[in-house]
This record gives C-alpha cells, structure tokens and sequence, in this order.
C-alpha cells in the first residue's frame, strides 16, 4: 500500500505575515521573544508558509508572488490565542467586499481621547488584513507613515456614530463624495484614503475576532511585560500536572499510516484514547508493550488509575469517580472545554463505532505490558529514547510535545527546534525503522512514515 503523506496549509485563501518592528523595541531580547511568540501563536491553525518584513509594502509585494487573495500582517507582540481565530477571520472574509481591515485609529473627531486637531484616521500595526486584488488594482498604494507635520487633502468619511471601545474606533467607515485638509498622525492613513476614494467601507476588527488574540506591547518595561504575559505564565506553571480527559486533537493522522503488521511496542505521551485507538487500528498482539511517557506525573499516575479500575464502560461516571477520590488537575482543549463528559462520551463511541468496540478493545489492552516514564523529552530525552528496542513493528507518538506554550516560552524557537532535532537524532540511533506520529517543532504533522524516511526526507539533525 502506498504511503500518503498529509500536507497542510496549501489550500487557503490567504498568507499570514510578521512585520518586524524589532528596531523600535529598545530591549532586545523582548523583542526576540515577543517575535518568536508572535509565531508560534500562529502555528496552532495556520501551517503555510510565514512571510516577513520590515514595512508593509514590502510584505505586500513579497506576498502578491504567492497567489493568494489575502494576507493578515501582525507586528511583533501580537499573539492570536485561540485557533478560532482563524475561522471567524474566514467567516469574514468571504462576506465583506473591503481593501483594508484593521484596528481603526480615529485621530480627526473632537471627542476623540487623543489630542483634538485636524488629524485623520490610521490603523493600529498591531494586526492588519489587506485584500491584495485590491492592493494590485490601486497600484500598490503606499502604506502611509504618520506625518505630524505636513498636510494632505485626504478623503472623507462617514464615521460609524458607534466605537469598539472608548471613542476612538470606530466600527466602519463609509466612503463620501466630500475630501479635507488634515495631517495624517497615525500609520496606515493612505490605506485608508485609497479605500474610501474608491468607494470601500473601512472596517474594524470584529469584536468576536478581537476576542480571540491579543497585542502584548514589548516596548513596555520588564514589570509591564511580565504583566502582560501572565497568562502564559500560568500556562507555564499549570502543564507540568495537566492531565487530559479527552483527545484534544483528531484520529484523522492514523489515516495517513500505512502499517501491515500488528504493533510490538507503541510509545505514546500519556493522553486520553488516542494510544489506544492507535492499537486498535493497526492491531497488537498478546505480546504487545506500550510505554508511557510524559512530562506530567498526574497524566502517569491517571494512565495507570484508568488501567487498573476502569472496567470499558461509562467513562463519564468513572470520571467523577475519581475526582471524588483524588485530586487531579482535569485539563481541557478548546474543543472539550464547553462540552459535557456525556456528549465528549458520545463522541468517543462515534470514533470507535461502538461502546462493544471500544469495550472489547480494553478487555484486550488492560491485559498488556505497560511501562511508565516520567521525562521532559525537551530536557532529557534519553530517558524515554534509551529504552526503545529494535522489535519487528514499533509507532512512536509525540502529539504536540515540541509546539506548546511551556517548550517555546522557555527556550525560544531555536531552543526548541535543537531539542526536536536531538529527540529524531536519538530515536533514530535506536530504531531507524520505527513508525512516528506527532508534530514537528512548528506544529507539522510529522506522520505516515519511519523515522529513517522523514529525516531523509527534511533533512533534520
């Protein structure tokens, strides 16, 4: 059976960009992490390729060579923090004819909170999303840099009477037949003319696609920064004793597996179901050994609670069960997180296509060899890939574990991409022939082949 190997980020509509402001951020390596941040955030949806540059004009005519229609820059800092972000943009986007979306600075109005005068509108750097047929069409109209000291006679508009917040930003504004004599005091002010001279609503950001990201300000100082960044902190903090009821990600990668004997050793990072409907899409044998490894002690500890009390059937309740007994940092995705244990039960089955399925398969699998590792493979991998052996049939999963919050925060996108490389490199040593699933340090899907093959194939190490 031939290999199909899973591509991503091919097929949509349009390309996502990092403006690079570093040079007005006085403190260098806030700067650097805020950079690195800025991308990894964006990896959790968007798997295409990252475009980058120091103006916008330059961005936009790197990204009319890769025919797309659209292209979202975000500045260094700003940090889209649910995948659902790019959805709702999606939704948007093919429902509004526009040139220039953005965060709408109203700099004109006298109710303004900025400094009463004959200013004009701009766009917040923080995030912009530009329609390059557009962009194409006006004659790749320059950007336009604040001018506190010039005048233009620039279009006017009407501005929507409500604002997203304050009274400064204002929700649209609508094209006129009208033009004034104004100075131009924020960025992105002939983005804005061009559109309203020809004849295109202005838009701000949708408060629902606001809800779904943040700009961290890096020119803050180091108090304010780390204020800032609280959240990811707690993030930090919190994942070393997560435990994860429920997959937080698809089975759909096992379609990409082409495996024809039955598994000898599945290696898996301690998480929900998944290890198990790996074994039971390709077949184990009696003999089979599964090995957990994880950097949570909870998720080990969990892993061998289900194994030794769970009897196959009605998760939910068994759930309860052992938050009754034990304390267990229950952690959730962003597709788990609303739901109740019933319907996320419902769906398990569904996966399976049975409750008898997936019964039978644990009779089956509680009476296996099992083997539990606590180990950071990011610190010392050696724990885990000293113990692979070299049987006939062995998969290797690795979910995520090289693009979360705690790896890139820590060690920096460099950090993390030397961690990945020496984890391939060891497992590669051990068993060449081994089958791997997981994702790459840019959150890559990474399976439908041995590790021999992907290495050749991108080259790691």
């Amino acid at each position: 059976m031939k290999k199909v190997i899973r591509k991503m980020g091919i097929n949509k509509n349009y390309i996502v960009a990092i403006l690079d402001d570093s040079s007005v951020i006085p403190n260098a390596t806030a700067a650097q992490k805020s950079k690195e941040l800025t991308e990894f955030f964006t990896r959790f949806k968007y798997f295409g390729k990252i475009l980058s540059g120091t103006s916008v004009n330059e961005i936009l005519d790197k990204a009319l060579k890769e025919n797309v229609k659209y292209c979202i820059i975000q500045c260094v800092g700003h940090l889209i923090k649910e995948a659902y972000f790019f959805e709702l943009l999606e939704r948007w986007m093919e429902t509004h004819n526009f040139f220039i979306t953005g965060h709408i600075m109203d700099k004109q109005n006298p109710n303004s909170a900025h400094t009463p005068g004959n200013g004009y509108y701009g766009l917040h750097k923080q995030c912009i999303l530009v329609n390059l047929d557009y962009y194409k069409k006006f004659d790749k109209p320059v950007y336009g840099v604040k001018n506190i000291s010039g005048t233009a006679i620039l279009a006017k508009a009407k501005r929507h009477v409500r604002d997203i917040h304050h009274d400064y930003t204002p929700l649209s504004l609508k094209p006129t037949e009208e033009t004034l004599s104004c100075t131009p005091l924020v960025d992105g002010w002939n983005f804005i003319n061009t559109s309203l001279q020809n004849g295109i609503t202005v838009y701000n950001f949708h408060p629902k696609i606001r809800e779904q990201k943040q700009y961290v300000y890096p020119n803050k100082s180091a108090e304010e920064l780390q204020h800032q960044l609280s959240w990811i902190n707690n993030i930090v903090s919190f994942a070393p004793t997560c435990v994860f009821f429920w997959n937080t990600e698809l089975y759909l990668d096992t379609n990409y597996m082409s495996i024809e004997k039955p598994i000898d050793k599945l290696y898996s990072v301690a998480a929900a179901f998944k290890p198990n409907f790996i074994l039971n899409k390709f077949g184990f044998k009696d003999t089979t050994e599964i090995v957990f490894y994880d950097y949570s002690k909870q998720a080990l500890a969990f892993k061998k609670l289900l194994r030794e009390h769970w009897d196959g059937e009605d998760y939910p309740d068994f759930l309860r069960w052992a938050k009754s007994k034990y304390s267990i940092n229950e952690t959730a995705g962003t597709q788990t997180e609303n739901e109740t244990y019933e319907d996320l039960w419902e769906k398990e089955l569904k996966s399976w296509g049975s409750a008898k399925e997936l019964k039978d398969h644990w009779d089956n699998y509680k009476k296996l060899k099992h083997t539990y590792i606590h180990c950071d493979i990011c610190v010392n991998p050696e724990k885990l890939t000293s113990k692979i052996s070299n049987e006939e049939t062995q998969i290797i999963w690795w979910s995520n574990a090289f693009h979360t919050v705690n790896a890139h925060y820590l060690r920096g996108l460099q950090g993390v991409e030397n961690c990945y490389n020496e984890w391939l490199n060891q497992i590669n040593n051990r068993d060449n022939n081994i089958y791997i699933m997981g994702k790459d340090y840019l959150n890559l899907p990474v399976e439908g082949r041995t590790i021999k093959e992907y290495i050749n194939e991108n080259q790691c190490g």
